[in-house]
């Protein structure tokens, strides 16, 4: 029975609650009190009491089911309460917890949710004359601009954080039904101290409502208020609308959480000033770096979030991709690629560690390459984006990155991995590094012991995999020994010398600069060749003005159709060829192949126009030594072997690194669909030259295998389809503006 006063006629039936939290008294029934009460209540988890000041907020607690029963704060309520949530406002918390200390039982737990905790805990010490064990302050990050019991919403806490602040003394039984309280309304748990927590608040919580409760009442009495409000658009609504909530609540919190506020008002107020400086100045440049840094951590905050709640957006359908290719074209013209991803990322990174303002030109910005920039952006780097191949970049040196606020993701992009792994393992900070897809788990132990030769301690759950954690150490002088022809690891241990205290030394079974020591020394790197290696000095990086050249491979193909092609006279414009590169040309030429090549320029590069047009293509032989120098390149001599007069012979296949054998036997089983007469044995492939008669191919996701299996159809008697092209339009995302530009008929479809 309940008494007019809606309270229980007897003390009496007031029995032990055999619900899991038993009897739970909330003091002060505003939407946060409210809410936990109500979500305790519909998940039959206690039995629900409530205190308030206000006798209608009581009622209707009750009336709308938020609570079982009022309660009042006297010793038949309280001696029978097994938790009391203290949610009334902070300056409140004091005067109510002298009335609970006469009949409070040290077995009942005793917490609130406050959004300052430092304050509570001084109003516990003074009301009690000490902090007693069973007091142990909490608060949930959830709320809302509405007030009231009303406003009550039982799946509030759901998906958000609760943050609990033991005390020194705090009870571990109650501690741990704390945990399991927050934990039961839906809300993941996290303990931390009070002087943490109040400084983390006010920088996320208390400084945001600072803010707009102070521009809003700025602009309204301003002398445009009337136009400020009447044009103000949604970016105004959703900044300032935390300026709704309840103002007696927020002016409690500033003053009771007065010094960590005043802290962060003040580094804000420093960080503001500068922005001001820099409009007042015309500093673009440090406007866009204080922008991009800013979007990348909001962007952060909202991938913890989406963690969080399990709300991801939803990820675009991946359509298989296939691409024909008609047997009646040529190639005629002029083209100009951009610059291949992996100079592009190369090129980023260099200029990123430079001092000074470099410009690239030519620079591809699709795909992972974006990985790089966003990773470089996270650690202050400012890159402006002047067009949609230009790129402006403010580098920082060779030391100067600073610490990013969550770990660099390179996603599922090895290029990113290998630049910037030796770069991090030479700054000053730790960081962690994590990966996706193929990346993840995936054993990189070169890298990493590329890494820790340079003094840098790397240490990952699964053996040299991501995700990873690099402490740098004392730097080491850099000595490495590349056993592989791996590019990548290349370009990471040049990366790596840098960062030698003296003399960085590097040996290697190919002593032929390649574009990565050529970029390098463009930006004033001191490389030279000495030995069975090369010597890197100890020298600062220099920003500097690159156009980047033409995408080799993709010149290559280029350059093979027009040679397969009757009536092709193609020109390729912007080229630089390494030496590797200036060496797979020349065999070109010396098979018969028409097609021209660059001279030496002064930056060590064969600089210059490519042309190339129909040439009847003889047998050719291609030794074992020859395999692994084109490697790169192989699978292009493969198809041009079948188009080639005669029997062409490719030898030492089956000692070529994995990827590229992969690569070759690939192709050779395409060519057995395709009816072309050819042998493999021993490593060694033999081809009788015929013409293909079409079909349907997969490239198996490869993009360089599915360029050379669209050359292999560019002359086949019928229509050749290749599948599972979606990497090729991301490698070489120009190919269909570039095919339609030369006349090349090939067609996308999905």
């Amino acid at each position: 029975m309940v008494s007019n006063q809606g309270y229980p006629a007897s003390h009496s039936e007031m029995l032990k609650s055999e619900k899991e939290f038993g009897n739970v008294m909330i003091v002060g029934l505003g939407m946060i009190g409210g809410s936990f009460a109500k979500a305790l209540k519909e998940r039959g988890l206690a039995t629900l009491y409530g205190s308030d000041r206000k006798e209608d907020e009581l009622t209707l607690g009750v009336s709308t089911g938020v609570i079982d029963y009022p309660a009042a704060l006297t010793k038949d309520f309280i001696s029978k309460m097994d938790v009391i949530v203290l949610a009334t406002p902070v300056r409140a918390m004091e005067s109510v917890l002298v009335e609970l200390k006469p009949f409070l039982s040290p077995h009942t737990l005793v917490t609130d949710v406050g959004s300052t905790k430092g304050s509570v805990v001084e109003s516990a010490q003074r009301a009690f004359g000490e902090l007693p064990s069973n007091f142990i302050p909490s608060h949930p990050i959830a709320g809302a601009e509405k007030s009231g019991v009303l406003a009550s919403n039982p799946k509030l806490f759901e998906q958000h954080m609760a943050i609990v602040t033991p005390l020194p003394g705090s009870n571990p039984v109650l501690l741990d039904r704390l945990h399991r309280l927050w934990q039961a309304v839906g809300a993941d748990v996290v303990s931390m101290d009070v002087e943490h927590h109040d400084h983390v608040l006010a920088s996320s919580s208390h400084l945001p409502h600072l803010l707009a409760y102070t521009l809003v009442d700025a602009l309204a009495n301003g002398d445009r208020s009337q136009d400020v409000f009447r044009f103000a658009a949604g970016g105004f609504r959703d900044f300032t609308r935390i300026a709704s909530s309840d103002p007696v609540m927020w002016r409690d919190v500033f003053l009771a959480n007065k010094d960590a506020t005043l802290a962060t008002l003040d580094h804000f107020t420093e960080r503001l000033a500068d922005m001001r400086t820099a409009i007042a100045e015309g500093d673009g440049t440090s406007m866009f770096g204080v922008f991009t840094r800013a979007k990348s951590a909001r962007d952060h905050f909202l991938r913890l979030l989406e963690q969080r709640t399990g709300v991801v957006p939803c990820a675009k359908e991946v359509r298989p991709v296939s691409i024909s290719v008609l047997p009646a074209s040529v190639v005629k013209g002029e083209v100009s690629l951009l610059a291949d991803k992996s100079l592009s990322h190369k090129a980023i990174t260099i200029a990123a560690l430079s001092e000074g303002v470099s410009e690239l030109f030519n620079v591809d910005l699709h795909g992972d390459v974006r990985i790089t920039i966003q990773a470089f952006r996270d650690m202050g780097v400012v890159i402006e984006e002047l067009t949609t191949q230009r790129l402006r970049i403010h580098g920082v040196g060779l030391r100067g990155l600073k610490a990013p606020i969550a770990p660099i993701n390179v996603h599922e992009s090895r290029d990113s991995l290998y630049l910037l792994l030796p770069v991090l393992a030479g700054q000053s900070f730790p960081v962690s590094i994590v990966a996706e897809g193929v990346l993840l788990n995936h054993p990189v132990t070169d890298l990493f012991a590329l890494v820790r030769s340079m003094g840098a301690s790397v240490v990952s759950e699964v053996t040299d995999c991501l995700p990873a954690f690099l402490s740098p150490l004392t730097p080491s002088n850099v000595s490495i020994s590349l056993t592989t022809g791996s590019e990548r690891l290349r370009m990471a241990a040049f990366l790596a010398t840098l960062y030698s205290p003296v003399k960085g030394d590097i040996t290697s079974s190919s002593l032929a600069f390649s574009h990565c020591e050529l970029l390098l020394r463009h930006f004033g790197a001191s490389i030279t060749k000495s030995g069975d290696g090369f010597y890197v000095e100890p020298t600062a990086l220099v920003g500097t003005k690159v156009v980047l050249p033409s995408d080799e491979h993709g010149a290559s193909w280029l350059a093979l159709l027009a040679n397969l092609l009757p009536g092709s006279a193609l020109t390729i414009k912007n080229v630089g060829l390494d030496v590797s590169s200036f060496d797979y040309f020349s065999f070109l030429q010396a098979i018969g192949f028409n097609v021209s090549v660059p001279q030496l320029g002064k930056n060590g590069l064969y600089e210059g126009d490519i042309e190339a047009g129909f040439a009847e293509l003889k047998s050719f032989t291609v030794t074992e030594e020859q395999s692994d120098q084109f490697r790169k390149e192989l699978i292009l001599l493969c198809v041009a072997a079948v188009y080639a007069d005669g029997t062409s012979y490719i030898k030492g296949i089956d000692s070529l690194p994995y990827y590229y054998e992969d690569q070759v036997l690939s192709l050779i089983d395409a060519l057995g669909h395709m009816d072309v007469l050819c042998t493999y044995e021993n490593g060694e492939l033999t081809v009788y030259g015929s013409t293909p008669k079409g079909g349907e191919l997969d490239c198996a996701g490869d993009a360089r295998l599915a360029l050379a299996m669209l050359a292999l159809g560019s002359r086949s008697h019928t229509v050749t389809c290749v599948n599972d092209c979606q990497k090729l339009l991301k490698e070489f995302n120009e190919l269909e503006i570039v095919t339609e530009q030369l006349g090349f008929h090939c067609s996308v479809t999905q």
